[in-house]
């Protein structure tokens, strides 16, 4: 578990931000319907039926049917928000900072299942309907039916149409910090970046903004498809401080496309610190971070701000969490605010993690003060 000290620090940290002080955050640009769903394995009247338990148990039933059919009824206990982008927007909006959201939300209007993080948002932009995750759920796991469609919307293209370039152009220069997530299920993403970098970004502001960019699991992404998102992220880092955020399986996939080979030690979040500093090195960003279920680590270069350095810490493991989807982009979001806060980025992963361990432990997006309370009891 963390350790007391940091953590008692961690939430001295967030204490001492001026209460008035609300970073503008843009986040973008996906956005999914989750629809949480069980399995029927027998129903005995119109309101009555039991859910299959297990993964195993419905593809038991799946492999049965071979050379027959099958009919699975679906009930949808719960529609709710989805998406790397809305997720973190909506985390970000409890902090209590001016929050930009922009995606695939609804065909003209909002859906209403992005309602609550339209009313918290300073603004929200749509750019088409959203995607859907149909999610699976049973004891032992998950399986997540994903239709992407609408993410084909989500292109540099559709983000001029939507605002006009100049509306971009705005929209890039009032921002603290800008967040790009959830590369491998958007196409355009790449394009957008270079693009960004080539027709947006050069003479728009004179200081160096945070670009946040999370790849959300590439392993389906060809190699070529990622060497041209790093190309890209090298664009950016001309104009911008470029934060590439990764989960372990992630950071693996990121160094075996660098050719780089994947540190191994103990702890587990000390192969993860030196993992973020060969990334950061390669790819020449300014930041690279890791978070891990237990841990989390990050890296960065030289700046006005502070010599080139590493950290690792341990976090806030719960072994019987709530809900677990969202956790990384409560994480993602938590670094992110910290970072814009001007915190230590020791104590930027710890509240990173406190936000991240709140969530799960209660499927809740804590307040800024609600974090400080989770990193205090921590702290013992």
């Amino acid at each position: 578990m963390a350790d007391r000290v940091l953590c008692a620090a961690a939430a001295a940290a967030l204490v001492a931000v001026p209460k008035d002080r609300r970073p503008s955050v843009t986040v973008g640009f996906d956005g999914f319907i989750d629809n949480i769903i069980d399995v029927v394995a027998k129903r005995t009247d119109a309101t009555t039926y039991s859910s299959m338990a297990t993964i195993a148990e419905l593809g038991g039933r799946i492999t049965a049917a071979a050379g027959h059919s099958a009919n699975f009824e679906l009930v949808v206990k719960q529609s709710k928000i989805g998406g790397n982008g809305p997720i973190m927007a909506n985390a970000l909006c409890s902090y209590d900072y001016a929050v930009t959201a922009v995606g695939v939300l609804g065909d003209g209007a909002v859906d209403p299942v992005f309602k609550p993080l339209a009313d918290r948002a300073t603004k929200t932009i749509s750019l088409g309907g959203a995607a859907t995750t149909d999610a699976l759920e049973f004891s032992d796991g998950k399986i997540m039916l994903g239709k992407l469609r609408p993410m084909d919307k989500v292109t540099y293209a559709t983000l001029v149409e939507r605002l006009g370039i100049d509306g971009l152009k705005s929209l890039m220069r009032q921002a603290d910090a800008i967040a790009m997530v959830n590369w491998t299920m958007t196409m355009g993403m790449t394009e957008i970046w270079r693009r960004l970098a080539a027709e947006v970004f050069p003479g728009l502001r004179q200081d160096r903004p945070l670009i946040f960019v999370d790849l959300a699991d590439p392993a389906k992404r060809t190699l070529a498809d990622l060497r041209a998102a790093f190309a890209a992220l090298k664009e950016l880092q001309c104009h911008a401080d470029v934060l590439l955020g990764m989960n372990g399986a992630e950071l693996r996939q990121v160094l075996t496309a660098l050719g780089v080979e994947v540190p191994v030690a103990e702890p587990e979040w000390e192969a993860s610190r030196r993992g973020c500093e060969l990334v950061q090195q390669h790819l020449g960003i300014s930041w690279a971070m890791c978070h891990l279920v237990k841990s989390a680590a990050c890296a960065w270069g030289d700046s006005l701000k502070r010599k080139a350095g590493s950290v690792g810490a341990d976090g806030f493991f719960e072994p019987k969490p709530k809900i677990t989807t969202g956790a990384g982009d409560h994480f993602n979001a938590g670094f992110v605010a910290a970072l814009l806060a001007g915190i230590d980025p020791t104590h930027a992963l710890l509240i990173g993690g406190a936000t991240s361990g709140y969530y799960v432990r209660t499927a809740v997006s804590p307040s800024r003060e609600q974090v400080v309370e989770f990193l205090k009891q921590n702290a013992g």
